[in-house]
């Protein structure tokens, strides 16, 4: 690239300010001198329109660089460890990645072109491919021994279930944040009842929704196009976990996503659009799973699908949902008998909770009663050919199944909202 990227005249003066700030800083430097790369510049308006961010359009580098592997821990999996906390603190560091120092033989392949001359970046950039795993390697060498705490990129949550514990915490993450030159920015919050996290409200009764999520989704105008609906199926599979219907009210809308389907805004899609939007008139608390509570898994089947909610026995002797999950069942599925479909919901649930249930005892309850010996004591070699399927998948965990009458089965209105959910997306067609 020899000439530099247009920009629009109204932004042109907050860009000059954006590049100017970044020199003060020693986010980048200058360069006079012939360098084998040159990238061009992205530039976003912030959402208040006061500023802008600049970032590098890096895509022919990241096709030059090998990424570090490093995890990045699961969004519910970070969840599950805040069983017993009351007490939180939000911290943000201040442009994360741009407190990471690029190594200076590094910083010449990000040389840029601006209207303004060319700079490279003396910090780690946004837009380079291997940046978030660097990054979350770094934290992770930083805070990785201190209890309670969970760092997801550049958003740190420290949790506690007393006021003391929690201080004590958060002094030592400060301190260690303090010790590796990095700094917090004005949007943490701290020692609160309650905080927003990972796209989720949380608090010492468990895990809701984010109300600003719920909004925007029923606050959404029907889609026109693919994009506009892929945008509103990336913010409705946020809430799948508090409203398990949504995954297959979702069913009619995702058929336009398919390679060979073309865009008709039928019926089916609009019945689909709007019992997604009333589904979230409430949407329910999640509870924090804790590894010492009793857990339960109940599972049920219908003609049309599978469904089961995974609950733990609180203190006072109640049941809470964790975690709930349903489909549809295949062509194949549907012709099963009822007892193999029975033995399909109690398998399929088992092995989709399988992060909290695995190598721990759990009680699998099922409303039909002839599934209790084969799934429980019946030896391998007197069951049916796909029951012992079903039996060999659930060796790896620890389950006792008993038998609770519909009547009496405390999850039978979970379940069937859930089964009644994919009855109605079989029939909307």
């Amino acid at each position: 690239m020899n000439t530099p990227p247009k920009i629009a005249h109204p932004l042109m003066t907050k860009v000059k300010t954006e590049i100017d700030r970044m020199l003060s800083e020693g986010v980048i430097s200058p360069v006079n001198e012939p360098t084998g790369w040159r990238s061009g510049i992205v530039v976003v308006p912030k959402p208040d329109q006061s500023s802008v961010r600049i970032c590098a359009d890096l895509i022919a580098l990241n096709k030059a660089v090998l990424r570090e592997v490093h995890p990045l821990s699961l969004v519910d999996d970070d969840l599950a460890r805040l069983a017993g906390s009351r007490v939180f603190t939000e911290l943000d560091a201040r442009s994360g990645f741009w407190q990471m120092p690029l190594d200076p033989q590094s910083r010449l392949l990000t040389a840029f072109l601006t209207p303004f001359g060319r700079f490279c970046m003396n910090r780690l950039p946004f837009g380079i491919s291997l940046t978030p795993e660097t990054f979350q390697r770094r934290m992770s060498e930083i805070l990785r021994d201190i209890e309670g705490v969970i760092c997801h990129m550049d958003d740190i949550l420290v949790h506690a279930p007393t006021q003391s514990v929690h201080d004590d915490r958060v002094r030592i993450v400060l301190q260690r944040l303090q010790e590796a030159g990095l700094t917090v920015n004005e949007k943490c919050a701290f020692s609160k009842p309650f905080v927003r996290f990972l796209g989720h409200i949380i608090d010492g009764q468990g895990i809701h929704a984010d109300p600003e999520t719920v909004e925007g989704i029923r606050e959404f105008s029907a889609p026109s196009n693919v994009t506009e609906l892929q945008r509103f199926l990336g913010m409705v599979n946020q809430l799948t976990k508090f409203t398990p219907e949504l995954a297959t009210h979702t069913e009619p809308l995702r058929q336009l996503l398919k390679r060979d389907s073309f865009w008709l805004w039928g019926a089916p899609q609009k019945q689909s659009f709007l019992k997604i939007k009333t589904s979230l008139i409430s949407t329910p608390a999640l509870a924090h799973y804790s590894p010492e509570k009793e857990t339960i898994v109940a599972a049920d089947a219908s003609n049309a699908g599978l469904g089961a909610v995974l609950f733990q026995v609180q203190s006072d002797g109640s049941r809470r949902p964790v975690s709930y999950i349903s489909r549809s069942l295949t062509a194949a599925e549907k012709n099963y008998a009822v007892i193999k479909k029975e033995a399909l919901a109690a398998t399929r649930a088992s092995e989709r909770f399988s992060d909290y249930i695995l190598g721990g005892r759990y009680t699998i309850e099922t409303d039909h009663k002839p599934l209790v010996p084969l799934l429980w004591s019946k030896t391998l070699h007197k069951l049916q050919p796909r029951i012992e399927r079903f039996r060999l998948r659930l060796m790896r965990f620890q389950p006792e199944v008993i038998h609770v009458p519909g009547k009496q089965q405390i999850t039978a209105d979970a379940l069937h909202v859930l089964l009644f959910a994919v009855h109605q997306k079989q029939t909307s067609y």
